[in-house]
């Protein structure tokens, strides 16, 4: 098993941290990062737009400035962590915007075509951006419900794809099913939209930095993530890939999607290179020095030993649960599997809050399902003292006399 935890800030033992599909762990080259964008600011002022340092490929003799930095982060880490060529991939501050942008554009509505196609399992940034551009612009959201399993339906997503289709937007990994969908579903859904002219976005939130993915190879027109989880690289550092060739001109983009940002005209004008018609205003740059620390980190591990790992972490939990007498909620077969193992337990929220004063750190969903994803930090012991405490505390009730701190927010 990899065993990463000298290069991220761990808690200290006993702790357990296993959320790493929330926020992951700062690795420990991020302060210096930081301090690398204090000294930028101080010393070169406005001129840092246009040439700083390259303080992410030292030595690599590129000329970089705040300016190009979400292009050169795409290129030199984003393009390797989805396989895609350069050219294609951007740095974006969120995936509801990018989601937003995407349904601005024109293009795939056309000859008819209104209906988007989702999963009811898809996260809010795309569900919640289909009904609000529904209302606006008079298009037709398909919401297909989970199977009798609870999880996506393939055939259906299939079933529902028709000369209608504008747009199919599907979640690589769920985010409160930890199910991953098998590249050979993925590729169907691409190759039913490619037939009837319509495109496909895949969520990969929660597959980023966890699982080996093939944007090419899996037909995606469109493939959108973020670094918050477990590639560690915190808020701010969403990402966009937007297959080669194709053309999307968002109407909700800002002044640095243009061609002229500079010449200030009346009228805007799409910037030639369309992954960058998905900028908005003034770029936000702090959160870039820090974004690809962590996902450095795994690009050299090599995402396909961080898998193997999260298999083998993964499976550990769920033989440690079925042996605690736990009902699995997630997926149990390997190719279905994220980093998640999902677990149906009642009120889930007074059972994490008991975890934490034990020194587990665990996350709930909907007062149902308890989250936990053992990672490149955790060792054998962390999963085998989680579920030791986590037995213990469901024969005791003693998580039902747990009283929440006043100050207590929404995130577990």
């Amino acid at each position: 098993m990899l065993d990463l935890r000298d290069h991220f800030f761990v808690p200290d033992a006993p702790a357990v941290e296993l959320r790493a599909f929330t926020h992951g762990l700062m690795p420990k080259t991020v302060p210096a990062m930081m301090e690398r964008f204090v000294e930028d600011w101080r010393e070169r002022g406005v001129d840092a737009w246009n040439e700083v340092p390259n303080h992410w490929r030292p030595g690599s003799g590129e000329v970089v400035g705040w300016w190009t930095l979400p292009e050169t982060l795409g290129d030199a880490f984003i393009a390797p962590l989805l396989g895609a060529p350069a050219g294609t991939c951007i740095m974006q501050p969120n995936v509801h915007w990018t989601v937003q942008c995407l349904l601005s554009a024109p293009e795939p509505f056309t000859a008819g075509r209104n209906e988007i196609v989702f999963s009811e399992g898809a996260f809010p940034s795309v569900q919640h951006s289909v009904y609000q551009w529904a209302a606006m612009q008079g298009l037709r959201p398909r919401p297909l419900p989970l199977g009798a399993d609870g999880f996506v339906h393939v055939d259906a997503v299939l079933d529902a794809i028709s000369d209608r289709t504008a747009w199919v937007f599907l979640s690589h990994v769920g985010f409160t099913t930890g199910e991953k969908l098998p590249d050979a579903a993925l590729h169907a859904v691409a190759e039913k939209a490619h037939r009837h002219d319509a495109l496909f976005c895949i969520d990969g939130y929660h597959a980023t930095g966890s699982v080996a993915v093939d944007v090419e190879a899996l037909g995606a027109d469109v493939y959108v993530g973020g670094l918050l989880k477990e590639a560690c690289g915190s808020t701010g550092n969403s990402y966009l890939y937007v297959r080669d060739g194709l053309t999307l001109t968002p109407r909700l983009s800002g002044w640095f999607a243009d061609a002229d940002p500079f010449g200030f005209q009346k009228q805007p004008q799409p910037h030639p290179d369309v992954r960058r018609r998905f900028l908005a205003g003034t770029t936000a740059i702090a959160s870039l020095y820090h974004a690809v620390e962590g996902l450095r980190l795994l690009l050299d591990a090599g995402l396909e030993n961080v898998r193997t790992d999260s298999l083998a972490k993964t499976a550990l939990a769920i033989e440690q649960a079925e042996a605690a007498g736990l009902t699995l909620q997630s997926p149990r077969e390997a190719e279905r599997r994220g980093a998640m193992v999902i677990l149906a337990v009642k009120d889930a929220a007074a059972l994490c809050e008991w975890l934490k004063t034990q020194g587990v750190f665990t996350d709930s969903r909907q007062n149902r399902v308890l989250r936990l994803a053992p990672f490149v930090w955790n060792t054998t012991a962390d999963i085998e003292r989680t579920f030791a405490v986590l037995e213990d505390g469901l024969k005791t009730n003693a998580h039902q006399h747990v009283v929440a701190p006043a100050s207590a927010g929404p995130v577990t």
